[in-house]
């Protein structure tokens, strides 16, 4: 009974919204702006979201100046900037409280004169701005004007649109800056450090020359918004012509590397003195292409003894220095660190440099919320208020499992930040100033990205306010006030059916990457399948499941409770999904639940699957190989209808080898076992490929006469990819962690159509050079298959020639083992 009357009640609801839109359709309303607002940017960009918003809603705004309305009205600007508000105040007909917070609003609902009145008055021009899109905020909310009676100002004032790697974040263009102004950021970054810096070579001096002129005019355009503009850089890279200047070595033993370190930005903001600030990092420099280079101030110089944290505090004192000290500018330095026992979230670490020696002024650090990276089971980041500096947080989206391609409804990890945040802020002395995070997305939609923004939008305001009440204001706004309240139980659910159902428990605390059997829409198969037959893959798997033994029975009650509470989310939808009034964004909810149902019991069966195959090689019973069978028939079944989904865009290259196992160990045990212990190790498998790669040298030089040079290759790499080459044309295919940059790809000639021996010759990469996996012959019809692995963490460049030979490998001495 209660479940109709839920529903009835829904319905009428949505009769409700669909008729108040219906009925609103000749509301008038004007708006008055005070005169000293109307040449104001921000106001005005401002102004046209609020109409575009009425517009959709019924609400016909017209904008005007003067000192009196004919409707029910919007008066813009504190009696200082408005006429109007200053006649009414002075009439005691409102009474404002103003604050000294320029970035505050207060906003007052009054009847006067018969006329309904809305009233914004900040503390400043931002703060009229910042209010006008509360208002905004508030009518796609409830779609109609509700009565308004606040007063608010921001809890964290610094909000920080995050950068990493070349593109800016959030300004990069006009629009990007009018979406950040709409999630009220006030920092927004642009192009990164090295395509600003004049640099004294070419092209990059004619290139970055244009590169300031376009800057310039998008800061111009971020000041008119009231945002400030920074630019970012992974430290340190640089161009080889600066260090040449200063007849500088790569260590940090060596003074003029720190000369040429100050002088990069000295020579940035002599360049560009309208840049506000800049946001450093330190580690995964990733962040470096074309003719620049890098080095790891942090761990690399040959010879030098340094210790990490004098090299740390080096670093920040001599930036310091120069942003802070000559130019007055602001320095962010984002403490990030790829392993758990550095600055990034060591406590002691942290203290041991950011000591009294280094200055406060204009020096803002931003540790991330979490301990790592991006993942649940992860405590939050101990390194906030440790020092007396400012400090910005840092956020990412909780979604290390979602890629673009990966259609899952999205997570919502409002519950993980705000409670992250109040752990930070218990403590009234605390230093935190403002929050980090990405707000220049091209889509307001519904999905990670937008329900992200907007959380942290409402939480730098006030981070105490109801999560549950957020969530619903973002389900208003996409899915419409009748299915607001069930879609925001919805989202409220994702963070446990992620966490639970696609984490392993017992492998996800003490390390710092808590989620490693998954990354990014892959399920990654271990070493070298192609080549080891997946013995590194199930010696992968099979640590997890040794540490997961003496808890097998909870690992198993925590997947099972993910996988329920996506199903919950799928059976619940099943009631709001006609409250929806656009059947084409229901039918894409109700595919996006489906699709995270089918990736969470995907996993679940791929962990009891390899739990049940382990356990049948340890005693191979007759009950534990049904069990096993059993387990294997339900991950088919399910891994087949993940794949035939609407949307599947996931890797499962990890599944596929634990079947493949699989269908082995059920044929014959004995044979399994004897075939893997002949099977090479992963030692033993790259031992073979440094041979070869000595092979390949020495062969290029034995048969220069007939090497004929069909291909140059750069790309970045993190992790490993199969670069797959068939005549003139290539594709790669991605194996492990972020996906391949491509740099250069040029065919010089084309690989025949014949029995030929490729040979790379590498020109630049980190350990694991590029090596060749699959030689062509009729049977791959002719195609080349090389081999490319960044062993370290972070993008390494990858650089080499191919070379081919018209003679089979075997001629060469090179036939694979595999």
């Amino acid at each position: 009974m209660l479940n109709y009357i839920s529903a009835v009640l829904f319905a009428w609801m949505l009769l409700a919204e669909t008729s108040l839109v219906l009925g609103r359709e000749n509301t008038q309303w004007e708006i008055l702006v005070g005169t000293s607002l109307q040449g104001d940017e921000a106001i005005r960009v401002a102004l046209r979201d609020l109409q575009e918003a009425g517009l959709r809603h019924g609400i016909k705004f017209s904008v005007h100046n003067g000192n009196s309305v004919s409707k029910d009205a919007i008066l813009v600007g504190s009696p200082d900037r408005n006429e109007l508000t200053a006649q009414l105040a002075k009439q005691q007909k409102l009474k404002l409280q103003p604050g000294e917070d320029p970035q505050a609003y207060e906003i007052l609902t009054r009847v006067i004169d018969g006329r309904r009145l809305m009233v914004v008055s900040g503390g400043s021009i931002i703060g009229d701005v910042y209010g006008l899109y509360w208002i905004r905020d508030r009518i796609r909310v409830f779609k109609e004007i509700p009565d308004i009676n606040v007063k608010r100002s921001p809890a964290l004032k610094t909000r920080i649109s995050l950068s990493w790697g070349r593109r800016g974040s959030a300004g990069e263009s006009k629009e990007q800056m009018q979406r950040a102004l709409r999630y009220t950021c006030n920092w927004v970054s642009g192009p990164a450090v090295l395509d600003l810096v004049p640099w004294n070579s070419e092209p990059e001096r004619s290139n970055n020359a244009k590169r300031r002129e376009r800057t310039r005019s998008l800061i111009d355009y971020a000041h008119a918004l009231h945002l400030q503009y920074y630019s970012f850089a992974n430290e340190f890279t640089y161009h080889p012509s600066l260090l040449a200047e200063l007849d500088a070595s790569l260590t940090p033993d060596d003074p003029r590397f720190w000369q040429a370190l100050q002088e990069k930005y000295r020579r940035l903001f002599q360049a560009l003195p309208e840049l506000d600030g800049i946001e450093l990092c330190n580690d995964d420099i990733s962040g470096f292409w074309d003719n620049y280079r890098a080095f790891d101030v942090m761990h690399e110089g040959e010879g030098c003894e340094w210790c990490y944290d004098k090299r740390f505090r080096t670093f920040v004192k001599k930036v310091h220095d120069v942003v802070v000290g000559e130019f007055d500018k602001t320095y962010f330095h984002f403490t990030w660190s790829l392993v758990s026992y550095e600055q990034g979230a060591e406590p002691n670490m942290f203290r041991r440099i950011f000591t009294e020696e280094v200055p406060v002024k204009n020096l803002y650090l931003i540790p991330k919320i979490t301990a790592a990276d991006r993942w649940w089971h992860q405590p939050y980041n101990p390194t906030f208020n440790l020092t007396p500096h400012h400090t910005v947080v840092g956020f990412e989206p909780m979604n290390y499992y979602e890629s673009p391609q990966a259609n899952i409804f999205p997570t919502f990890a409002g519950q993980y930040y705000q409670a992250g945040l109040q752990t930070i802020l218990r403590n009234r002395s605390n230093n935190v100033k403002g929050a980090g995070y990405l707000a220049g997305s091209q889509r307001d939609g519904w999905d990670t990205r937008s329900v992200y923004a907007y959380v942290l939008f409402r939480l730098s305001w006030n981070p105490n306010e109801d999560i549950r009440q957020i969530a619903e204001d973002f389900c208003a706004i996409h899915f419409g006030r009748a299915a607001a309240r069930e879609m925001a139980e919805i989202y409220l659910l994702t963070p446990v059916a992620y966490k639970y159902g696609l984490h392993i428990e017992p492998v996800s605390y003490g390390q710092f990457n808590s989620f490693i059997h998954m990354r990014v829409g892959t399920f990654p198969a271990q070493g070298y399948p192609s080549i080891d037959g997946g013995k590194e893959h199930l010696h992968f798997l099979h640590r997890i499941y040794l540490r997961c033994k003496p808890w097998k029975s909870e690992t198993i009650d925590d997947l099972d409770h993910g996988l329920k509470t996506a199903e919950i989310m799928v059976d619940r939808f099943a009631s709001a999904q006609s409250l929806i009034a656009d059947a084409k964004l229901a039918e894409d909810v109700r595919n996006a639940l489906n699709m995270t149902r089918l990736l969470i019991r995907t996993n679940n069966l791929y962990v009891k699957t390899a739990f049940a195959y382990f356990e049948y090689r340890e005693n191979p019973a007759p009950l534990r190989r049904s069990v096993l069978n059993e387990y294997y028939k339900q991950l088919i079944q399910t891994r087949d209808e993940f794949k035939r989904a609407p949307g599947f865009g996931y890797r499962l290259f990890g599944v596929d080898q634990l079947l493949k196992n699989t269908v082995q160990v059920l044929a014959s045990l004995d044979e399994t076992e004897q075939r893997l212990a002949m099977l090479p190790t992963r030692d033993e498998l790259e031992r073979t490929i440094t041979e070869q790669q000595r092979s390949y040298k020495q062969i290029l030089e034995r048969y220069e006469g007939e090497a004929i040079r069909f291909l140059h290759f750069e790309v970045e790499v993190d992790g490993r990819d199969i670069l797959i080459i068939k005549g003139k044309e290539y594709r790669i295919e991605h194996l492990r962690w972020d996906g391949p940059s491509v740099r250069q790809c040029q065919f010089v000639g084309e690989l025949p159509q014949a029995v030929v021996t490729v040979i790379p010759k590498d020109i630049e990469s980190r350990p694991m050079h590029p090596f060749v996996l699959q030689q062509p012959n009729e049977q791959n019809d002719y195609t080349t298959k090389i081999y490319l692995y960044d062993k370290p963490g972070g993008f390494g460049i990858v650089n080499f020639d191919l070379y081919y030979i018209s003679r089979p490998p075997e001629e060469l001495g090179l036939k694979n083992s595999w």
